[in-house]
């Protein structure tokens, strides 16, 4: 196990690199840092009064890193120290996922709040919004992607999830119980998980039908992440704790407790014998969890 001190404030955001050899993180104070895979720390934005904060990361093939904080998204290009693309918005960005090398599904809106945004794909060779885009009135809390099927899902800021095939013009609702923080989507893109409350929702995405119902957390859940195999399914929670499930009995595996506050987020090496979660205490844990 490793844990890290490399924040302020809560760490939103986790994200490995696709060869797995890199963990970014970032932070509601705006500080982003990377670790290699002996820990060494390497800082890309250092915590400021006016620096934005980070809500989402993606770390792309050629090892730049997507950032979206509370005035928009850029890339950073850590190999030239340069921006390549930078979005300022009126809306805060809450989500960020890359599709594909050249195309970033990116979420607007506000954690926490009713406020509007939207769902865009951008296209980073020519820095353009590509069509169509979806118009959210209360915004989107949390994408999740399934790139070998084309697949974006998003939680809206009201009780709705959707799931877009980027192929097809509209896509398919699955109504909530309540607002939905956090969602996920299997690497094969049949399984949808959505945070409600408590709980955890598995949803066949062929069929558009509820399969199942996870209940253990003691708070909310904040933080899905499937591992690569899809055969299991982590949460994190506000109880601190965080759970792995499996994805195809729901039956739960483990449960794992760090010195790491409210779990904020959750990201699986692409190995899958890794899992990182970020908390409120500004900490980030590492461990093996095969």
């Amino acid at each position: 196990m490793l844990l890290y001190g490399d924040h302020q404030a809560a760490v939103f955001a986790l994200a490995f690199s696709p060869d797995g050899t890199t963990l970014a993180s970032g932070a509601k104070d705006g500080a982003v840092s990377l670790r290699d895979v002996e820990g060494n720390r390497i800082s890309l934005c250092e915590a400021g009064l006016k620096t934005p904060a980070v809500h989402a990361l993606a770390v792309l093939p050629d090892n730049s890193v997507a950032i979206g904080h509370a005035r928009g998204w850029h890339i950073l290009n850590r190999t030239e120290d340069a921006i390549r693309v930078d979005q300022f918005s009126e809306h805060p960005t809450t989500s960020i996922a890359a599709i594909g090398p050249k195309l970033l599904a990116v979420g607007t809106g506000a954690r926490g709040f009713r406020t509007s945004g939207s769902l865009e794909l951008w296209d980073l060779t020519t820095g353009q919004r590509r069509e169509p885009f979806f118009q959210e009135p209360n915004g989107v809390r949390a994408i999740a992607i399934a790139p070998e099927r084309n697949l974006v899902a998003w939680a809206t800021g009201h009780c709705k999830v959707k799931l877009w095939d980027i192929r097809r013009q509209s896509p398919v609702e699955f109504p909530q119980p309540k607002d939905t923080f956090s969602v996920a989507l299997s690497p094969d893109g049949a399984t949808l998980a959505a945070a409600v409350d408590y709980s955890l929702r598995l949803y066949d995405t062929e069929q558009r039908h509820e399969r199942a119902v996870l209940k253990g957390h003691k708070g909310r859940v904040e933080a899905v992440a499937f591992s690569p195999t899809g055969s299991t399914v982590a949460t994190g929670s506000w109880d601190q704790t965080v759970r792995l499930w499996d994805s195809e009995s729901g039956r739960e595996i483990a449960c794992y407790q760090w010195p790491i506050g409210k779990v904020f987020s959750l990201a699986y090496a692409p190995d899958g014998l890794r899992l990182a979660a970020g908390g409120d205490l500004g900490m980030v844990v590492v461990w093996d969890v095969e």
